[in-house]
């Protein structure tokens, strides 16, 4: 059950303006920074396997790199992408991801 009324709409308006600006199918960045480091950097990479499958070198590229203190982990993940809906998919399996600070 959803308890935040305004979710379904915030995802219909997310849905309208990633159909907007982008094209579908098409190429995709997602930034997460986080805590952790290669622990980290393997978590996102689970977390978006669980919506776009096993990792494949042509589908998906995954970047990390630590801050300069060391203290967070910089994961960027640019893969192609079918429809917003999928994006909106791996967002929420990213949000999931323990030690996310950021996520853009």
């Amino acid at each position: 059950m959803n308890d935040n009324p305004s979710a379904p709409v915030l995802t219909q308006e997310a849905l309208r303006l990633l159909e907007r600006f982008h094209h579908f199918p098409g190429d995709y960045m997602f930034k997460v920074i986080g805590f952790g480091g290669d622990e980290f950097t393997a978590a996102v990479d689970q977390a978006a396997a669980t919506v776009l499958g096993p990792p494949s070198q042509a589908e998906r590229r995954l970047t990390s790199r630590p801050s300069r203190g060391g203290r967070y982990t910089a994961v960027t993940l640019e893969t192609k992408v079918s429809d917003a809906q999928q994006v909106l998919a791996i967002y929420a399996a990213l949000r999931q991801v323990q030690g996310v600070v950021v996520l853009v």
